[in-house]
């Protein structure tokens, strides 16, 4: 089944924000088997979440994984993206459109949070 993903951020005013989507879809792409992964952002950014199902749908998927690159549970998660993906499931009937849970606290992202931390640990013994 032709399957692809959407790397779904809250999207900035900042271009950085989408060079740092950019690099996260290049990352998902080389790690992964799936057809297609696409960034798309909810707000500011485009292709925001409903233009990047749209090229989903012209590309032929018949699954669309959409992972919301959030920490918590807001209201992004709980309502506004549901009701994008609700509207968007009745456009593309022949798409099965899922949603995967936030990024939240996870143990690999304690991980990173550690490695951040002993960067400017080890910066800082250096300047010393």
């Amino acid at each position: 089944m032709k399957t692809g993903i959407i790397l779904l951020t809250h999207g900035s005013r900042l271009p950085e924000a989408q060079i740092t989507l950019h690099h996260l879809k290049e990352l998902v792409a080389q790690e992964s088997s799936y057809d297609v992964v696409e960034g798309a952002s909810l707000q500011f950014n485009q292709p925001d979440l409903p233009a990047a199902l749209a090229t989903m749908a012209a590309r032929g998927m018949k699954r669309v994984v959409v992972v919301p690159l959030f920490l918590s549970q807001g209201v992004h998660m709980k309502e506004d993206i549901p009701e994008i993906l609700a509207r968007e499931k009745a456009r593309y009937p022949h798409m099965d459109i899922v949603m995967t849970g936030n990024i939240g606290a996870h143990r690999k992202l304690a991980e990173i949070i550690m490695e951040r931390i002993r960067e400017v640990s080890d910066q800082h013994a250096i300047n010393y």
